[in-house]
């Protein structure tokens, strides 16, 4: 008798992967389907689209990020540590007139004018020294070196009030200080020469190097946001006509009209973004170098200059160390505007050249191998830095450095004459607030830094104005294109349902 014929069931751990396999299968065989493939198409450019929106948004605030650092927090700030230098340097140089002017308070502008222009200085000096300290916090050596400035600051006021007091008290004569004063006052100028000054000096290049680093950091970022923003559009136009090809071939449709303007609208968007941050990325870059970076630059050569008219002062009231204050004078004035020169009276020789050459300076052209040129803080940097129509503005500010050297060689001609009275008249004539040659000079290189400052905040503005439309054109534009692309297959898919 034969058995019946028995079946065998597969044990549950051969089931599963039957059944994986059939959903794998099922899924593959769902994937070839039109419905499908024209889901994923239309997924893949919605994404990209949205991709790009992320990548073009996340650059732009970095490119606002940017303006906003350069042209209203740190740029600032760092234009205002380079007056700590100035305010500092011209502390000392009133305290040196207000003892030159001994007893007779009139000469010049009057030493009630030199004392009042000393606070109004100091003030500064402590606004300077809040923005630097804003400018550098989180910076530990930088911070401990405003504190040491601010520090510095109140014991050169001790001594310089000291020095003033005693000078009154011996009623020392014009042009002739009271040994203990000037004994007090050489401890003062000691101090702020050697530790308050190159400090000031130091923190003010400190600044322009944070600001040199944020800048160019924020560019680099910048620059790899545009390579993401261009890489992203062209793959949201790639998905784009990938969608439109594959409708045109599977439906026999010759144009999707709504695609294709979603396609077109994807060009302009990435072009435009593109162009936008190129554009505000320029206008940024010329703020910085051709505004702010030469603003700065002259507010240095004002800021030397000031201590280099001190030393005048310090050379008449001082005779005992009148040679290495003319020295010094000497070595201020190469910084601010140099020509080759060993000695003064080959100085003011050569700086009657420049201005007698303007607008080509002497050594430019390379003809002489042993002249370097026309350099310093007023020479070749700042005619390399003028904009259109600046021309003048530099010439006038030669011609008022060029005054005060003729003034300074009198003033010590009269000097080393044993005229006092008159090398007395030449000094108070060089610093007299109102009209003295240094005034003019001063007011010739402010205008100058006016129009480098106006050239910064113009450069700031062009910069925002040129991102200003898309923070709305953006995400309008990207909405307008999602509903493009929507509205392009919604049509296509209603076949299938």
């Amino acid at each position: 008798m034969t058995s019946p014929p028995t079946h065998q069931t597969r044990p549950p751990a051969a089931q599963a992967p039957a059944a994986a396999g059939g959903r794998i299968a099922r899924s593959r065989r769902r994937l070839r389907t039109t419905p499908a493939r024209l889901w994923l198409l239309s997924a893949m450019s919605v994404a990209a689209i949205v991709a790009l929106f992320g990548s073009a948004t996340f650059t732009l605030n970095q490119a606002r990020d940017g303006l906003n650092v350069l042209g209203h927090n740190a740029g600032p700030q760092a234009m205002a540590t380079t007056q700590l230098y100035l305010a500092l340097a011209d502390m000392d140089a009133r305290m040196a007139d207000v003892l030159l002017m001994g007893t007779d308070h009139d000469l010049g502008s009057g030493r009630e004018d030199a004392l009042e222009h000393y606070e109004e200085s100091r003030a500064r000096a402590n606004e300077a020294l809040l923005q630097a300290a804003s400018l550098t916090e989180g910076d530990t050596v930088e911070e401990r070196n405003v504190q040491a400035v601010l520090d510095g600051m109140g014991t050169y006021e001790q001594l310089a009030t000291e020095a003033r007091l005693t000078n009154d008290e011996a009623g020392a004569p014009p042009g002739e200080v009271d040994e203990e004063a000037l004994a007090t006052y050489r401890a003062a100028t000691r101090l702020m020469h050697t530790e308050l000054l190159p400090k000031a000096f130091n923190l003010g290049l400190d600044s322009s190097a944070i600001v040199r680093a944020n800048h160019e950091e924020g560019q680099e970022s910048v620059a790899i946001g545009l390579v993401w923003v261009g890489v992203v559009g062209v793959a949201a136009v790639a998905s784009l006509v990938a969608l439109q090809l594959y409708l045109r071939v599977r439906f026999r449709r010759r144009f999707n009209v709504l695609l294709i303007a979603a396609t077109a609208g994807t060009v302009v968007l990435t072009v435009g973004v593109v162009l936008a941050l190129n554009t505000s990325g320029g206008h940024q870059s010329r703020a910085k170098e051709e505004g702010l970076d030469a603003a700065m630059a002259l507010a240095r050569a004002g800021a030397i200059a000031t201590d280099m008219q001190a030393d005048q002062s310090r050379y008449l009231a001082d005779p005992g160390r009148a040679d290495n204050y003319q020295q010094t004078y000497l070595d201020r004035a190469q910084a601010v505007l140099f020509r080759p020169a060993t000695n003064l009276d080959d100085y003011y020789e050569q700086i009657d050249g420049v201005t007698e050459s303007y607008p080509d300076l002497p050594g430019s052209d390379g003809s002489d191998e042993e002249d370097p040129g026309t350099l310093g803080y007023l020479g070749q940097r700042a005619q390399d830095a003028l904009l259109s129509g600046q021309e003048d503005a530099l010439a006038d500010v030669l011609a008022a450095y060029a005054a005060i050297q003729d003034r300074d060689r009198a003033m010590r001609a009269a000097a080393e004459e044993g005229d006092t009275a008159a090398a007395l008249d030449e000094r108070m004539g060089i610093a007299h607030s109102e009209d003295g040659v240094f005034q003019e000079y001063v007011d010739a290189l402010n205008e100058l830094t006016r129009l480098h400052q106006e050239a910064f905040t113009e450069g700031i503005d062009r910069g925002d104005r040129a991102l200003a439309p898309w923070s709305w054109a953006l995400p309008v534009g990207t909405l307008v294109l999602l509903a493009l692309v929507v509205a392009g297959v919604r049509p296509r898919l209603a076949e299938y349902r």
